[in-house]
């Protein structure tokens, strides 16, 4: 059963968590409340915690601070106004909890590699343009702990897949676009020099792949991301035989600018 910590000071907020019902049935305990950085941190003490909620208050900006330098990796869900938004909310945390935790591999439990796979899947939806608004976004990253910030001008590089009678893909690869996301997220790594890299394939004819600065001071050059994209695409021809072509390689002025909704 997974154990939840409440932060707030707020009664409306306590009260709403205490309506809640079906705790076990998510998988969880019924949640600790706590209305101080202080009781939270003995709180967090003294019992394991999988996730935790924080009201805004700015009496829990220290509590912020603690988290992102011990617990990088512990998901932190919102509060909502209503019961079945919350109970929505819940759902999601839950589904989170089971893939961070599940027991699908015999090697040792890597914590930071569990939270970047899902880091890595979430930021796929926001590339198929699947989260529909900023704020949505703005929860979303809160709860997958994702480091990258909505405002900052990035490099996006679409890419065109062959067309599905190419022998690669009708012959050789039969492993899904799941599977052919991996390899190519692993021919690109997550970082070079000045950029972390996000690549999702987003339909059956495109690739996205995402060039986000490492240093918001330093920038990053749409030349320096081209020419990043272009070699890795010609490694990828020579070593799978699997020819992809770069179409566009662009400036967004951030992860913000594929909010579906906000968008139209």
């Amino acid at each position: 059963m997974y154990r939840l910590l409440i932060v707030t000071g707020k009664q409306e907020v306590q009260e709403l968590f205490a309506s809640l019902q079906g705790w076990d049935a998510l998988g969880f305990k019924p949640p600790r409340l706590r209305d101080s950085v202080e009781a939270a941190l003995e709180c967090m003490r003294k019992h394991h915690i999988d996730a935790m909620a924080i009201d805004d208050a700015p009496a829990f900006e220290p509590l912020y601070a603690y988290l992102e330098e011990n617990a990088p990796n512990l998901p932190i869900f919102p509060i909502e106004k209503t019961a079945e938004d919350q109970q929505r909310v819940m759902r999601e945390v839950s589904s989170l909890l089971s893939r961070l935790h599940a027991d699908d591999s015999n090697d040792l439990y890597d914590e930071d590699y569990r939270m970047l796979q899902q880091q890595e899947r979430w930021i796929r939806k926001v590339l198929c343009g699947l989260v529909p608004t900023v704020e949505e976004m703005r929860k979303q990253m809160r709860l997958y702990r994702v480091r990258e910030r909505l405002d900052v001008p990035c490099v996006l590089g679409r890419l065109e897949l062959p067309p599905a009678d190419d022998v690669f893909l009708s012959e050789r690869w039969h492993y899904g676009s799941e599977r052919l996301e991996t390899a190519l997220r692993n021919f690109f790594g997550h970082t070079h020099d000045h950029m972390v890299l996000h690549v999702a394939v987003v339909s059956p004819q495109e690739v996205r792949v995402l060039c986000y600065p490492r240093s918001e001071a330093d920038g990053l050059s749409e030349n320096a991301a081209y020419d990043y994209i272009q070699e890795t695409v010609e490694q990828i021809a020579n070593y799978l035989g699997l020819e992809l072509k770069v179409t566009e390689v662009c400036r967004v002025s951030g992860l913000a600018a594929f909010a579906a909704q906000d968008k139209a």
